[in-house]
């Protein structure tokens, strides 16, 4: 998972996570939100999507780094 992807999860997760706080978003769909949110925030931190895995999908391109 490149950079720039952890990033990106990571400040949506933090939005997600705002708009919940903030009541902008309630009952059931917040509460997907919210458990979308924290699967967000561990792909970022861990580096580690288990959807990615499960597809053989990868976002960091080796040949960037040479």
């Amino acid at each position: 998972m490149s950079n720039f992807d952890r990033l990106v999860r990571f400040i949506v997760a933090i939005l997600l996570l705002s708009l919940f706080f903030l009541g902008e978003i309630r009952g059931l769909i917040g509460i997907v939100l919210i458990a979308i949110s924290f699967m967000f925030a561990f792909a970022s931190i861990t580096a580690f999507c288990p959807f990615y895995k499960s597809v053989n999908f990868n976002t960091n391109n080796k040949d960037d780094y040479i």
